[in-house]
């Protein structure tokens, strides 16, 4: 009798363990916690690896000095680390075939090694620029240095910075070694737009006086549960050079400009008041104040004064 109560028992005992690791299968499936999520989202090679870096980590430092998410981004995945460069860019302009913004990592990708550069030479011709008249370098506290291409060699490098990225060279002098560049400007040494048959380039005009203009604002709103709406404006904005001052004929009665097409477009002394020509959508374009963008003439060639 003992015999088969204890069977009973163990076979009773067995169920129970069963149902209860199934309970705690179906909760783990459903909720997906640590580190079940873990295992079901990373291979477990990777959790391996990442558990190794811990525990060597664990030989210098305390648990208190690990950081989490927390520690790096807040709301809305912001950025707690602000000496971090993840995002920074640099604005790559003027006489080249894609202007555009360049992330710094992108230039740079390998910065925790020592040696770590890219010659100005090989960073131009990743972007399609192969020869060139001068190149500038603008800094996010207002410094610039402009540098003919005959002054520049093999040394001329981008290195990382503290705040981003330093240009150096051993053939200019230090002082045009700029750190914090926001800006690399380009000046080649084709002049493909004419006007009042003057040729120039708008990589030329861009590092003259420039004027910014707001361009295509609206009015923006939002009601909240109560009803009462608030109100923002917002815009984009180009930068450019103001056209009249180029032209000749400062009392003209209008202009005729030709695209790269062959097109002809006259506009009026009253149309181009105010207005700039700067690099949109990566052409030659003439900022109308008076008009909205699909106005706006593009990849010009030359200008004419009446």
């Amino acid at each position: 009798m003992k015999s088969e109560k204890n069977k009973r028992s163990i076979f009773i005992l067995f169920i129970i363990i069963f149902l209860a690791l199934g309970a705690i299968l179906t909760i783990l499936i459903a909720t997906r916690p640590m580190p079940v999520a873990l295992l079901s989202e990373y291979k477990l090679s990777t959790i391996w690896q990442e558990g190794k870096m811990m525990n060597d980590c664990a030989e210098c430092h305390d648990s208190q000095d690990f950081h989490t998410c927390d520690t790096c981004h807040d709301d809305h995945g912001a950025v707690e680390l602000a000496d971090v460069t993840f995002f920074e860019v640099i604005d790559f302009t003027g006489d080249v075939p894609d202007p555009s913004f360049i992330r710094i990592n992108a230039i740079l990708p390998d910065q925790k090694n020592l040696g770590t550069h890219i010659t100005l030479f090989e960073f131009l011709a990743q972007n399609g620029v192969e020869d060139f008249e001068s190149i500038s370098f603008f800094t996010n506290d207002g410094g610039i240095a402009t540098i003919e291409k005959q002054y520049l060699d093999e040394t001329a490098m981008l290195v990382p910075y503290v705040d981003g990225v330093r240009f150096i060279t051993e053939s200019v002098h230090s002082s045009t070694w700029l750190k914090g560049i926001t800006r690399i400007h380009v000046v080649s040494k084709e002049k493909p737009l004419s006007i009042d048959g003057e040729e120039t380039s708008i990589g030329r005009l861009l590092l003259g006086d420039t004027t910014r203009l707001i361009v295509e604002g609206s009015d923006v709103m939002l009601t909240n549960e109560a009803g009462d709406m608030s109100h923002a404006f917002v815009a984009n904005w180009v930068e450019g050079a103001l056209l009249e001052p180029l032209l000749k004929n400062q009392k003209t009665d209008g202009i005729t400009l030709t695209t790269l097409n062959g097109e002809q477009i006259k506009l009026s002394a009253d149309e181009i008041e105010g207005s700039v020509l700067a690099i949109v959508r990566d052409k030659v374009t003439l900022i109308l104040t008076n008009r909205g963008r699909s106005a706006w003439p593009t990849e010009i060639v030359a200008i004419e004064s009446n």
